[in-house]
C-alpha cells in the first residue's frame, strides 16, 4: 500500500563504520533543506523505540535493518534501507541511488509492505529464563564451536514435529528465508507471507528436509543433547546470543506489531532475488 508523505523522519546509522556519520549528516540535511523535520540516530545501541517520527531512514546493510526493527519494539515506523553493506537484500535502495529514494520517500511513491516479527524466550530447565527479544529473519539453535553433534526437537503446541540431530536447527520467517535458512538449502518464500521454515543445519539423517509451515502459535526448540559440550547456542537474527543447556527450550511466537517495509514497490523482491543471487535465470549472451 502506498503512504503517505512524511513530515517527521528518523535518519538511523552506525558511527562505528567508516564514513556513516558523514552520509547520515549529509542526507539529514538533504531532508531538512525541503522542510523535513529530522532526528539522526548513530548510536547502534539506541533504543528508537520512543522516536517520535512519521518514518525511518536506515542507512547500512541487512544487518542494520534487522537491528533497527528490534530497536524499534512495539512501535514500527514505516523504514526505508538504503544499503552501505555487501549484499543489502532486505533493504531497497543501494547508496548511490540515495537521493532518488528519498525523493520517492516525499512524493509519496513509496510502497509498504508489512513482515512478520517474532519474540523469542529461551526458558531452562530450572525455570529460569531470557528474553523477550524481537527478531524479525530467524533463530537458530545450534551447537557450540568445540564440540559433537547436537540433537533438538521441535515442537507446535503438544505436537512433536521432528528431531534433528547435526549442528542444529534453523527456524525462520518468509522474510527470513533468502538469509541462513537458504544458505543451509532451505526454500525461499514471498516475504509477506505468515509462515515459518524449518531447516536443519548439517544433518546427521538423509530424510530430515526443510519444513514449511503456517505460522499459527509459533514453536518450541528444546534440546536433547549436546554432543560433550556444556552449552548449545541460541541466536537471533544473528545478532542477539544466549547460552542453553541441556533440556532448554526456546520459544518462538509471532508478534502482535509487524516490520513495515517501505520500497518501490511488490515486484522489487522478485528483481532482488533475480540481480543479487541470479535466481531461476538462464545464462545470457552479451549483446
Amino acid at each position: 500500500m502506498s503512504v503517505p508523505v512524511p513530515k517527521a523522519i528518523l535518519v538511523v546509522g552506525d558511527e562505528t563504520k567508516g564514513g556513516s556519520r558523514a552520509v547520515v549528516q549529509r542526507h539529514a540535511a538533504w531532508l531538512a533543506a525541503r522542510g523535513c523535520a529530522v532526528e539522526v540516530v548513530i548510536d547502534r545501541e539506541s533504543s528508537l523505540a520512543d522516536r517520535r517520527a512519521d518514518c525511518a531512514v536506515v542507512f547500512g546493510g541487512d544487518g542494520s535493518l534487522l537491528a533497527a526493527a528490534r530497536r524499534m519494539g512495539e512501535r514500527q515506523l514505516p523504514t526505508l534501507g538504503i544499503n552501505r553493506g555487501r549484499l543489502g537484500f532486505l533493504t531497497s535502495f543501494e547508496q548511490e541511488h540515495t537521493e532518488r529514494a528519498l525523493s520517492m520517500l516525499l512524493a509519496g511513491e513509496l510502497h509498504e509492505e508489512q513482515r512478520q516479527m517474532f519474540w523469542c524466550v529461551t526458558r531452562t530447565p530450572d525455570g529460569a529464563s531470557s528474553g523477550p527479544v524481537l527478531g524479525l529473519n530467524d533463530v537458530v539453535v545450534g551447537r557450540d564451536a568445540v564440540g559433537g553433534m547436537i540433537t533438538v526437537r521441535a515442537f507446535r503446541g503438544a505436537t512433536e514435529l521432528a528431531t534433528y540431530r547435526g549442528d542444529g536447527l534453523i527456524a525462520s520467517t518468509a522474510a527470513g528465508s533468502t538469509a541462513y535458512s537458504m544458505a543451509a538449502g532451505g526454500p525461499v518464500l514471498v516475504p509477506d507471507l505468515d509462515a515459518l521454515v524449518l531447516t536443519p543445519l548439517a544433518s546427521h539423517t538423509l530424510s530430515a528436509r526443510p519444513l514449511v509451515l503456517p505460522t499459527g502459535q509459533g514453536i518450541d526448540i528444546e534440546v536433547i543433547e549436546i554432543g560433550g559440550s556444556r552449552r548449545a547456542y541460541c541466536q537471533i537474527d544473528g545478532q542477539v546470543q544466549v547460552q542453553i543447556p541441556v533440556g532448554a527450550r526456546v520459544q518462538m511466537r509471532p508478534a502482535a506489531m509487524r516490520f513495515r517495509h517501505l520500497g518501490p514497490g511488490p515486484t522489487h523482491f522478485f528483481q532482488v532475488l533475480r540481480t543479487k543471487f541470479g535466481f531461476a535465470d538462464l545464462p545470457r549472451s552479451r549483446s
